[in-house]
């Protein structure tokens, strides 16, 4: 008797006789390839064989009948030792929705009443894939789609998959490897440390002129992430133009994050030459997301970002009691014009657990820019927000944002919303948001 797979293979008495390498050479066997074991096969088989010939024509052709069951045996377990080699192969559908009632005052001087999408993050729906290629290595891919709760339109300009589309290798020791449309290193690294990441719904710094917010994804673009050591990882990416002029509407970004304990922070920075261009919209940033909801991409005069950088460092800390929040950016625009805009967000908040279902919040965001013609605007924003938990993947939420101009600054405006007439403007939402 002998195990193969699992299985308990009793070979008749007297049936091999020297018949031991055409049965172990046969492809039947695909499990002597895989383990390798050969040898100690057929060692085990020469060693408990009969060296009697069967002699009737009974015995014969019991030995054959034999020899076909064992053939039928090699298959069945051959094809589940595959099957197991495999079974780390995955595809995960996710997905989020997420509604609400909204009040909005001063949108170009009236107040505007309605059901407003995903204020608490953006509906989406994913696929995410792995596949098991062994030595720790694996293939990996992300098709992610976003899409409007309320009306059922495609988001990121009509986009099937404008959220993610990427494809790669992963190495559990050395890394990262991917492909296609991903998000830069400021939304992959520092948004976390954003208040309106975590309660303060569309409460991001205005205009998300430093993308923490995740406006601008990166076409054509390849990035490498590092695995974490001792808390610390890294990534870096590079956009490609795919022009003839190599740097126009090109992107790269720079981040890392750092964990331990209580402590989470991170730093990064993205480079943007040419963003959105209409000499090159195959580029590596597209003009369906660029400067949306934002009043910066066009300088004083009209004219058309020709470069933006961005840098930016944030983190959070868990006191226990409550939870803080912190960052700073600073973020430079070149324009067309030979003008630029030099803009600095710096935001603190406070959160706090009351209860396991029952998140509460509030934060404070100063933004200020200076122009080169020395035009200087502020704003100040005051996030407030309750999140409490119907189940491990249902929430329902409550969020006030009030936003306040200031110094040269001639309007408020909220993210996602027109600008005010005036010097003011309030976004106050209930929703519910579902996971899956």
């Amino acid at each position: 008797m002998h195990v193969i797979g699992g299985a308990r293979l009793e070979l008749q008495r007297g049936c091999l006789n020297g018949r031991e390498d055409v049965l172990l050479s046969s492809k039947l066997f695909v499990v002597h390839i895989i383990n390798q074991s050969d040898a100690g096969m057929r060692s085990h088989f020469k060693n408990n064989s009969e060296s009697t010939k069967p002699t009737t024509k009974e015995q014969r052709m019991s030995c054959t009948r034999h020899f076909s069951r064992l053939a039928k045996a090699a298959i069945v377990t051959s094809a589940i030792g595959a099957m197991q080699a495999h079974a780390q192969s995955s595809v995960t559908l996710y997905g989020i929705i997420s509604t609400s009632l909204q009040y909005l005052s001063n949108v170009g001087g009236k107040n505007q009443y309605g059901i407003a999408s995903g204020t608490m993050q953006l509906p989406r729906w994913g696929l995410l894939g792995r596949e098991d290629l062994g030595g720790g290595t694996a293939a990996v891919f992300r098709l992610e789609n976003g899409f409007s709760s309320t009306n059922g339109t495609l988001s990121q300009g009509g986009r099937m998959f404008g959220r993610f589309a990427y494809v790669g290798l992963s190495n559990n020791s050395w890394g990262t490897v991917t492909a296609g449309r991903q998000l830069d290193e400021m939304s992959t690294q520092v948004s976390f440390s954003e208040s309106a990441t975590v309660f303060g719904s569309i409460g991001t710094h205005i205009g998300d002129n430093d993308n923490m917010f995740l406006t601008v994804r990166l076409n054509n673009s390849v990035r490498y992430a590092s695995p974490a050591w001792r808390g610390l990882s890294l990534a870096a990416q590079y956009g490609f133009s795919d022009s003839t002029n190599f740097a126009q509407n090109r992107a790269y970004s720079l981040g890392g994050t750092y964990a331990n304990g209580p402590l989470k922070m991170a730093a990064a920075m993205t480079q943007m030459d040419g963003p959105a261009s209409a000499d090159n919209a195959q580029g590596a940033v597209d003009s369906s997301n660029y400067g949306f909801s934002s009043p910066f991409i066009k300088s004083i005069g009209g004219a058309q970002t020709s470069a933006q950088r961005i840098f930016g460092i944030g983190g959070t800390y868990d006191l226990k009691v409550v939870q803080l929040n912190a960052n700073y950016t600073n973020v430079l625009f070149d324009y067309a014009d030979h003008t630029g805009l030099r803009m600095q967000n710096a935001e603190l908040g406070v959160s706090r657990r009351v209860t396991p279902r029952t998140l509460v919040g509030v934060a404070y965001i100063l933004s200020w820019g200076a122009y080169s013609t020395d035009n200087q605007p502020r704003w100040h924003q005051v996030n407030v927000g309750l999140d409490y938990s119907l189940s491990a993947k249902t929430d329902l939420f409550l969020a006030g944002i009030y936003q306040r101009a200031a110094g040269d600054a001639r309007f408020a405006q909220i993210y996602n919303n027109l600008p005010s007439s005036s010097k003011t403007q309030t976004a106050l939402e209930a929703g519910i948001r579902l996971r899956f």
